[in-house]
């Protein structure tokens, strides 16, 4: 397994690491990368990846965001062998969320995911990846790459599942269909409901009752133009959860 893991720490730094980049097994979308795989990029060029938290991601309303930057990759210590490409991170201790997540990352639940710069990306039908220029890393506990993560947190993404089947990454990390959220359409009576079946399909509480503000306001007359913005925001909404 290819968990984080801590190396040394002073008062201000805590220096990890891991293999940013694991060559062979596809992850959960089934794609891969190989020993070939055009990773330069300006950033590596530039010797530092900053390194933020579920890609910027804020889906329980904790106030995450891309500028939540937590340290950087040093791509001055990358190694590559047969395995992978090998990194060490530095994380600043001061950071909020590095408080919280250092205990974590002793107990082998931690895991890392590489960022390309976008639109950048090249891969082939068969899901092999050509071209994945590095832009960053985030510390995330649901990496698209199940070996990023440890026994430990991959028991514990198990019973996760448990309490929140809806949880597409969670599902996923351990090996579990998804859960289709149409087959549960037709529970929908009114717009209590209606609300009731966003949350279960993923949404927070605000998404949720601002997504049904949102309908609600809509007037049969409204263009096109309208309703495509609620879908393409539903389309980028699900997007972030798988």
């Amino acid at each position: 397994m290819n968990n984080l893991k801590a190396v040394s720490k002073t008062d201000n730094e805590l220096v990890v690491e891991n293999y940013i980049i694991l060559f062979g097994g596809e992850d959960i979308s089934g794609e891969f990368f190989t020993k070939d795989t055009e990773i330069k990029s300006a950033y590596t060029d530039l010797g530092i990846l900053y390194v933020d938290f579920e890609h910027g991601y804020d889906v329980v309303d904790t106030g995450n965001d891309p500028d939540n930057v937590l340290g950087y990759v040093d791509w001055k210590s990358a190694k590559i062998d047969d395995k992978g490409i090998f990194v060490k991170r530095v994380l600043n201790r001061q950071s909020q969320y590095v408080q919280y997540i250092s205990d974590l990352i002793d107990a082998g639940v931690v895991g890392t995911s590489s960022q390309a710069v976008s639109g950048k990306t090249v891969k082939k039908s068969s899901g092999e990846i050509i071209e994945w220029p590095l832009m960053r890393d985030s510390i995330t506990f649901t990496p698209m790459e199940p070996r990023m993560l440890g026994e430990n947190a991959l028991s514990a993404a198990k019973s996760l599942v448990k309490l929140v089947p809806s949880c597409k990454s969670l599902r996923s990390l351990v090996g579990l269909k998804v859960v289709e959220a149409a087959k549960n359409i037709e529970l929908i009576t009114d717009l209590k409901s209606a609300e009731k079946f966003l949350r279960d399909s993923g949404f927070s509480r605000t998404e949720a009752v601002s997504f049904m503000a949102r309908v609600k306001s809509l007037k049969q007359s409204d263009s096109a133009e309208d309703m495509q913005q609620l879908i393409d925001a539903l389309k980028t909404r699900d997007k972030i959860l798988t």
